[in-house]
């Protein structure tokens, strides 16, 4: 009996060592990457050089290419606005991030039909030769997705990707054993809406938002692209990166959903652990708009496409009866009707302005989810006069970004 326990106890001692230093050593599995810029065209030059940074220091870290997926619409390094044709810059000064970039998905490809795909190992896109996630219940998978956001959406150039669609997503992915533990970036104006109370905390799945469900998103990607290449991927942790980045804007608050605790682990596990020598000047960023050198006509031409715009939406909102439209147009009210507001925002996407190629327009769904505020709001009879409205409207040639 006594020898029993004498081997009991070197048995358990024997199998306690990895699994206490498993904190430490690497994971039985592998990581895979999604990187997604879901906005096209010049001026939203910004969202696409985030996403080729992003790949060239995951790539740096160790991250192999065969892990890495990137859609990005592949617009501007060939663009006639291009200063520099074939080259793409990230900060002023800064190296070449668009070399090398995988062009896994581009142009038409860039949908949220494909990126939801994607991370759930579509089989249909492997059979036709499209990169999709095959990962399995040892594995992890980070995300970065780059967009344009309003509540409980961000757009494609042709397209939304809801946020119910996601969570959907996400959802079924843990329940098929599609991964061991997801980390999920989403730089977007309203990203918080994407997740909060939507996300569930036990599926493994953690994520970080650039903003509060009702805010505008500037910089997130500077902040946790300049922290990551600044440190130690193997030491420093998810809730120190969240920390700096929640820290560094006055003008926007980041955001943590999910499962919390997932944010004790170190960036290494998701973005690499290859060392790094620190990349220029570490710097806080500023709480400023970055804008893109642009002749002076083409800033008059956007405001003035955008007072039109403005003046559109309020004849509509003027023309609606039974609602206050002072209020509708000036305020930011709960949205108790959430299909009266998505019929809205279908029609206005559909007939009115694309909401991938007007980036503004984003801006301006929140009063569509005001017409929406009460729960007994006349769907059909507030649809059909939009509708009818932007049947009649006089839309500019440019985009209204």
């Amino acid at each position: 009996m006594k020898l029993f326990a004498v081997f009991s106890a070197l048995f358990i001692a024997a199998n306690a060592v990895p699994f206490i230093r498993q904190l430490d050593e690497p994971f039985a599995g592998k990581t895979w990457v999604v990187l997604a810029a879901s906005a096209n065209g010049w001026g939203n030059y910004g969202m696409q050089a985030d996403v080729y940074h992003a790949y060239q220091v995951i790539k740096a870290h160790g991250i192999p290419d065969e892990n890495i997926i990137v859609m990005h619409y592949d617009d501007l390094a060939k663009n006639e606005r291009n200063p520099t044709p074939g080259v793409i810059v990230n900060r002023k000064g800064g190296p070449d991030v668009y070399k090398g970039v995988p062009k896994d998905y581009t142009g038409k490809d860039v949908t949220p039909q494909n990126f939801l795909a994607i991370l759930r190992g579509d089989e249909k896109l492997a059979k036709a030769g499209k990169k999709v996630v095959k990962s399995g219940p040892n594995d992890r998978i980070f995300v970065y997705l780059d967009d344009h956001g309003s509540e409980g959406y961000v757009v494609f150039p042709n397209d939304k990707l809801m946020a119910q669609d996601l969570t959907d997503t996400l959802v079924a992915m843990h329940k098929d054993n599609k991964y061991k533990e997801l980390v999920f970036y989403l730089a977007a104006c309203y990203a918080g809406s994407m997740f909060d109370k939507i996300l569930p905390n036990n599926i493994n799945a953690y994520a970080m938002s650039a903003t509060l469900p009702d805010e505008l998103a500037v910089q997130f990607a500077v902040a946790w692209l300049n922290d990551s290449e600044h440190h130690d991927l193997t030491k420093e942790t998810i809730k120190t990166q969240y920390d700096y980045i929640a820290h560094a804007f006055t003008d926007q608050h980041a955001q943590q959903y999910g499962d919390l605790s997932i944010n004790a682990e170190h960036l290494s596990t998701y973005m690499g652990e290859k060392q790094v020598p620190s990349v220029g000047q570490y710097s806080q960023p500023a709480n400023s708009v970055p804008i893109p050198d642009a002749p002076i006509y083409l800033a008059q031409l956007l405001l003035r496409n955008r007072e039109l715009m403005d003046k559109q939406i309020e004849e509509y909102v003027n023309s609606l009866s039974g609602i206050e439209a002072n209020v509708v147009l000036n305020s930011k009210l709960q949205i108790n009707n959430k299909e009266c507001y998505h019929k809205l925002v279908d029609t206005f996407h559909d007939k009115c302005y694309n909401l991938g190629q007007n980036s503004y327009a984003i801006q301006k769904m929140k009063v569509l989810g005001n017409i929406c505020h009460s729960s007994d709001a006349d769907v059909n009879t507030f649809n059909q006069l939009l509708t009818k409205y932007c049947d009649t409207i006089v839309k500019p040639n440019a985009n209204i970004i």
